[in-house]
């Protein structure tokens, strides 16, 4: 962690499919700009990782996978566990009401 080698997973907001070809996306554009160029295409939008199957999971891990790093300081090293645990640990409800507490909705342009 302290070295740098943490890195959130970003994943596809949007699947737009035809018969031929599926592309995931990663914004409002992207998708816009895949509707546009697959004919007869179908759009289902990911609200999170649970949506997500494992199958399909495997099309965006690999070179073309987007990662943030995520920088820890070393004031804060002692904290890394318990982050850790909460971030990747079995607390499904904690985690869950972390979200809701800290959601903020943001209006669109």
């Amino acid at each position: 962690v302290l070295a740098g080698h943490l890195f959130i997973l970003e994943t596809p907001l949007f699947r737009v499919r035809n018969k031929k070809e599926t592309r995931y996306c990663y914004s409002e554009e992207e998708r816009d700009a895949a509707i546009s160029s697959l004919r007869g295409s179908e759009t289902t939008r990911f609200k999170g990782l649970g949506e997500i199957s494992p199958d399909e999971f495997v099309h965006f891990i690999g070179p073309q996978m987007r990662l943030t790093p995520v920088q820890v300081a070393h004031e804060k090293e002692h904290k890394i566990p318990a982050i850790l645990r909460f971030y990747m640990g079995r607390n499904t409800p904690e985690r869950r009401q972390f979200i809701m507490d800290h959601l903020r909705v943001a209006a669109e342009d």
